[in-house]
């Protein structure tokens, strides 16, 4: 309120002095005296100062002409004094209706500190940072959600893989057993090879728990991983239970029907001449190995299919995390442009914001922009050299003496 009433005043101030009929008095009728006066000063001044510029650079310096110069020069500063104090009556009321005007155009200048105008673009301001915030804070805890879900939905896909994977490693294992007795049947041994395949358990071991090896991911608490290694195991151990009979049972019994032609086939071996039956015992062989490659391509057949759909899954959790939660709902958000703003807080910070307008900028100008860009701390050496003898001793930097006449 105070800051309207101070406006309020400054604007009737101006009206006064504005409209004030000596000023307007002032202004048309010592105005153009003055400056006839002052143009006549100026017009002497310079025909005597060409006339000593001429001698000089006709003749040369002397002695003579030297101190008429210096005396010319004086009665120019003079003479510069006198026309500042005979116009200045007019200059500085020009200068005060001047500024009355830019009062009233600051007073509403939305770019002026303190003005009305100001405090609403300030207001403004704020509340479109808060609302930016505002966004900021949501966008942040909604990508957090779903990084959540997404870390929930992978970690269930990656141990059920692995307890796939742990279930495989065991009926493999059940599978090699069997297959390294039928490969070691011989007559003598037939009834041994035999009772142990027949009684070969085929049941998934009663104690078997897959003990899993995925990390847990860092945004989810151990009781929901537990809570999905529960629920992935519950789900899985009947499929593992059932699955396991057919694989090692199957093969059991497969390998059981199997017996009496192979002991029919070691009987024909043992009957036959050395050199048939070295040609029996390569077939057999041969045999027994086309058998174990079509089940090990089975196998892994299986096994990447297995693994093909974990890995789409997988995927299609990831997706689910991107896109499976609603959006918030759209607000209102004001007009703004976000631009980032330096703010020191240790001098040596400037060195850094120097070295990087440098190397962007800075290397790429004239000499003489860099003066300009530089005046001050230029200056400031000069002086350093002339009050204390400290010199910049640099490539490209000499000290040249300036003589002034006094």
């Amino acid at each position: 309120m105070s800051n309207d009433m101070n406006n309020q005043k400054l604007i009737s101030v101006a009206d006064a002095v504005i409209v004030r009929q000596e000023n307007i008095s002032t202004i048309v009728q010592a105005g153009p005296q003055s400056y006839q006066t002052n143009r006549g000063i100026c017009e002497r001044g310079l025909k005597a100062g060409r006339e000593l510029l001429d001698e000089a650079t006709r003749d040369g310096m002397s002695d003579d002409l030297d101190q008429r110069i210096a005396k010319y020069i004086t009665l120019a500063k003079k003479s510069v004094a006198n026309m500042y104090e005979r116009r200045s009556p007019v200059t500085k009321l020009f200068d005060q209706v001047r500024s009355e005007f830019t009062a009233l155009e600051n007073h509403i200048d939305p770019a002026k500190t303190d003005t009305v105008p100001f405090r609403l673009v300030q207001l403004r301001n704020e509340y479109a940072a808060s609302k930016r915030e505002e966004a900021e804070r949501r966008r942040r805890e909604e990508l957090a959600t779903q990084e959540h879900t997404r870390a929930l939905e992978t970690y269930r896909v990656d141990i059920e893989e692995d307890y796939r994977r742990a279930y495989n490693q065991l009926s493999d294992r059940a599978i090699n057993e069997l297959t390294e007795l039928a490969q070691s049947l011989t007559l003598d041994n037939y009834q041994a090879v035999s009772d142990t395949i027949t009684g070969y358990a085929s049941a998934l071991p009663a104690d078997w728990v897959p003990a899993s090896s995925v990390r847990q991911p860092y945004n989810i608490t151990p009781d929901e991983a537990k809570a999905i290694r529960d629920e992935t195991l519950r789900k899985l151990m009947p499929k593992f239970r059932e699955q396991y009979v057919f694989d090692v049972d199957e093969y059991r019994r497969q390998l059981l029907d199997k017996l009496p032609s192979k002991k029919t086939e070691l009987e024909r071996i043992a009957a036959a001449d050395a050199q048939d039956a070295a040609r029996m015992k390569a077939e057999m062989a041969r045999k027994e190995a086309e058998e174990a490659v079509r089940k090990e391509q089975e196998r892994r057949k299986a096994e990447e299919e297995a693994r093909s759909k974990a890995e789409l899954d997988k995927a299609n959790a990831e997706m689910s995390g991107l896109f499976g939660i609603a959006r918030a709902g759209q607000s209102y958000m004001p007009k703004a442009k976000v631009s980032k703003k330096i703010e020191v807080s240790d001098p040596k910070a400037f060195l850094a914001i120097v070295s990087t307008w440098w190397q962007h900028e800075g290397s790429t100008l004239s000499v003489e922009d860099l003066g300009k860009i530089f005046k001050k701390q230029v200056a400031f050496c000069e002086k350093l050299a002339n009050k204390q003898g400290i010199l910049v001793e640099s490539v490209g930097l000499e000290y040249v003496e300036e003589v002034k006449a006094q």
